[in-house]
């Protein structure tokens, strides 16, 4: 499976984080541009210097880890392609560029269906995605959440549960599996 991340996808470190570590072991192929960084880095600026360093070291870390990620010369298919929103057009280039089988975004309604199945590409919000691979491999799911728990209650005074976290990562039907 070929996944596309959306910028939305790669900035909130919980989903990122679940994502990548689930990639590893299910052998998912992850792809991205470097116009989806810099809608990663644009967002994080606008929390503060350490988040825009942070970010900075964790996209180093991904193009050097996966360094067969990074899709190219997307921009090509933009003049035939449609979404509501144009500014995701690159989204969607970079997915046929790469061969992507689905986007994964929290904003599946600029990728409506009807024009990814154009191109064998669905949309797919990464609560679905990690659900239903905790439903075929919870304890796989659980030991990376509570890795990821465990690093954001050492860095934070509030403590928060594997629920909480999910739920505040909109990761709403994963969460209802830990409750």
């Amino acid at each position: 499976m070929k996944l596309l991340l959306d910028a939305c996808v790669l900035y909130p470190t919980v989903i990122r984080n679940l994502l990548i570590n689930v990639s590893g072991e299910q052998k998912w192929d992850l792809i991205w541009t470097e116009q989806i960084f810099e809608e990663w880095r644009r967002a994080s600026n606008k929390i503060n210097l350490e988040a825009k360093a942070q970010t900075e070291a964790e996209i180093a870390i991904l193009k050097s880890k996966y360094p067969k990620s990074m899709v190219n010369d997307y921009e090509k298919q933009i003049p035939k392609l449609y979404l509501p929103d144009k500014n995701d057009m690159h989204v969607l280039a970079a997915a046929i560029e790469g061969k992507a089988s689905s986007i994964v975004t929290l904003n599946l309604r600029d990728f409506p269906n009807y024009e990814l199945k154009k191109y064998g590409i669905r949309g797919v919000h990464p609560d679905e995605l990690l659900y239903r691979e905790a439903l075929d491999n919870f304890n796989l799911i659980a030991g990376f959440v509570i890795s990821i728990l465990n690093d954001f209650n050492k860095n934070n005074a509030n403590k928060l549960s594997e629920y909480r976290l999910l739920k505040k990562a909109k990761l709403n039907r994963l969460s209802k599996l830990f409750r």
